[in-house]
């Protein structure tokens, strides 16, 4: 299976146009939101990140705004109901960074679909953990980061008085995203909480990226996809990859009729 679409266009010139365009609009959701998902992973002292930044010490943390700006959250949820898990397609950080990751090494360990089918169910398996997290222990702090200067000394200061909480979080993420390596988008496919948030709003979602009725499952489309997946399936996200690999021509973008 190849996987050169991970790192290059391929297809017709709309498909370069659209994937140049795919491309351009996550780089620059990385430079505008990149920082807060490096302070969030590695500086946030909170098991769950930019949820109680009103309580946040670590007065360096970009993220510090959304205390004052909730409508970023409003703006979120709106954008889930419109385009679905678009924005793990087109803006998070984290999916640019396994797209990334996926092109490093392009001989992937492919999962078989009724594996991969299961192994998915993990991200609700974090995202219940991070409600009982919530809930039911108070969102607790598991670090007290009262260093500030340098970021990366910062990041060693508190690796060194965090709780063993605070360092599981860290592992499991960055080792999820590094596996990424290996296995297609490991991270976003499998653990990730929000994209597992973002699954269950998608179905009620207005635009998405979808088959016609002429598709003959021949599969092509998802070997195309950074996520293994095909239009309007699970761990879909939109970012229209697939849409001018169909032989049929049978892909569509927008509301489906």
């Amino acid at each position: 299976m190849s996987n050169l679409s991970e790192i290059k266009p391929v297809g017709s010139g709309r498909s370069r146009l659209r994937w140049y365009y795919n491309r351009t609009v996550q780089w620059g959701a990385l430079l505008l939101m990149g920082q807060w998902s490096a302070y969030g992973l590695l500086r946030c002292p909170f098991v769950i990140p930019y949820i109680s930044c009103q309580n946040c010490p670590v007065i360096t943390c970009h993220g510090r705004i959304l205390q004052f700006f909730w409508g970023v959250w409003a703006g979120w949820v709106a954008l889930a109901i419109l385009f679905g898990r678009a924005f793990c397609g087109w803006a998070c950080p984290g999916g640019l960074i396994s797209r990334v990751l996926a092109g490093l090494w392009p001989r992937k360990t492919e999962i078989p679909l009724e594996n991969a089918g299961q192994l998915a169910y993990g991200k609700y398996l974090v995202l219940g953990f991070l409600i009982l997290v919530f809930f039911g222990m108070g969102q607790p702090r598991v670090d007290v980061p009262i260093r500030i200067g340098q970021f990366f000394e910062s990041i060693w200061l508190t690796w060194t008085h965090a709780s063993e909480l605070w360092k599981a979080r860290v592992c499991v993420v960055g080792g999820a995203l590094l596996l990424g390596i290996f296995v297609s988008a490991f991270w976003c496919r499998f653990l990730c909480p929000a994209g597992g948030l973002l699954e269950l709003v998608k179905r009620f979602s207005l635009f998405t990226v979808y088959k016609t009725g002429e598709c003959n499952n021949c599969g092509i489309c998802r070997e195309k996809c950074y996520m293994r997946t095909r239009p309007e399936e699970y761990n879909c996200t939109n970012c229209g990859d697939c849409i001018h690999s169909c032989p049929k021509n049978c892909i569509g973008i927008g509301r489906k009729a």
